[in-house]
C-alpha cells in the first residue's frame, strides 16, 4: 500500500541521533541530546508556552522519539482539547508510531472541529488502506467542497487506492486516470495503473505508462525501473540494461536495478 499524507510534516532541524539510555527525573529526560534537555528546563521555567512545547514535539519528532512527541501533545490537548492543529499533529504523529487507530482518532477528532480537506483526505487514504467504504465517501466530501484542482486530484487518486485494494481494478483505473485529468503531473497515478498492469502480465500497456511515466517526471527513479522489468518481460534485455542503469544513475540506493543488469548480463555469458 503507497501512504500519502496530504500535509506538510513539520520538521525539527536537528540531526537524527540515536539517543542514549534515559531515566525521567523531574519532567528531565535525562540522556538526551542537551538541546532537548534545554527545551525541557525553558519548559518548566515557562510551563504555559505553547511555542516551546511545539518546538519540543517537532525535535522529539525529528529524532524518532514518537512515544514521548505524543505524551507532549497530549499536554496540549488537556489544555485545548478543541484546537484542530493539536488533534491534528497527534495523528501525523501516531502515523509515524505506526498506531493506525490511534491516528484515525486523531485526525476523526480533528474533522469534527473543522473539516478541512486536508484531513478528510489523510483519513480516507487511512480508510483505504483498510478497505473501509468510508474513504469512498470522505473522497465524495471534499470533492463536494469544490476545492482547488490539486484536492480533487487526490481524491480521485485515494479513490482509486480503494478500489485497487478491494480488487476492483477496472475502476481503480477510471479513478487513477480522472486523477490524472485534474493534475497531469500525479506521479503516483501513472505508477498505479503501471502497477495494476504489470501484475496482469499486461507488459507493454505497462510499459506505455512506465514510459509516461518517464517522461512527465524524467528524474524520478521508479519509472525507469519498472519501464525495465517490462523490457525484461518482453524479452528486450538490452533495452531493459539501459533503463536499469538509468534508473541506478538516478538512485543510487535502488539494489534492484543494480542486482537486475548483474543478472541479465550473466545470463548472457
Amino acid at each position: 500500500m503507497r501512504f500519502i499524507l496530504f500535509f506538510a510534516f513539520t520538521l525539527g532541524t536537528f540531526a537524527c541521533n540515536n539517543p542514549k539510555e534515559k531515566v525521567n527525573t523531574n519532567n528531565k529526560l535525562v540522556g538526551y541530546p542537551v538541546f532537548v534537555q534545554d527545551l525541557l528546563e525553558e519548559i518548566e521555567r515557562f510551563p504555559d508556552s505553547t511555542e516551546l512545547r511545539v518546538q519540543l514535539i517537532d525535535t522529539m519528532d525529528s529524532l524518532h522519539l514518537t512515544k514521548e512527541a505524543i505524551q507532549q501533545i497530549d499536554s496540549l490537548i488537556v489544555k485545548d482539547p478543541g484546537n484542530y492543529g493539536n488533534w491534528f499533529r497527534k495523528g501525523e504523529l501516531a502515523i509515524h508510531n505506526k498506531d493506525t487507530a490511534l491516528a484515525i482518532k486523531c485526525f476523526s477528532n480533528a474533522a469534527d472541529i473543522y473539516n478541512s480537506p486536508d484531513v478528510l483526505l489523510t483519513l480516507a487514504n487511512l480508510y483505504a488502506a483498510q478497505k473501509n467504504k468510508l474513504a469512498l465517501r470522505l473522497c465524495s466530501d471534499v470533492t463536494k467542497q469544490k476545492p482547488d484542482r490539486t484536492y480533487i486530484a487526490h481524491s480521485y487518486y485515494i479513490a482509486g487506492l480503494y478500489y485497487e485494494n478491494t480488487g476492483n481494478t477496472e475502476v481503480a483505473i477510471e479513478n487513477f486516470n480522472r486523477c490524472i485529468q485534474q493534475n497531469y503531473y500525479y506521479l503516483d497515478a501513472y505508477l498505479e495503473i503501471g502497477w495494476i498492469y504489470f501484475d496482469q502480465q499486461k507488459y507493454s500497456l505497462a510499459k506505455e505508462i512506465f514510459e509516461t511515466a518517464t517522461a512527465v517526471k524524467p528524474t524520478d527513479a521508479r519509472g525507469h525501473y519498472w519501464t525495465a522489468k517490462c523490457l525484461e518481460k518482453l524479452g528486450q534485455p538490452d533495452k531493459a540494461i539501459n533503463a536499469y542503469q538509468l534508473a541506478f544513475n538516478l538512485d543510487n540506493s535502488l539494489s534492484e536495478a543494480s542486482a537486475a543488469i548483474s543478472r541479465i548480463k550473466a545470463s548472457k555469458n
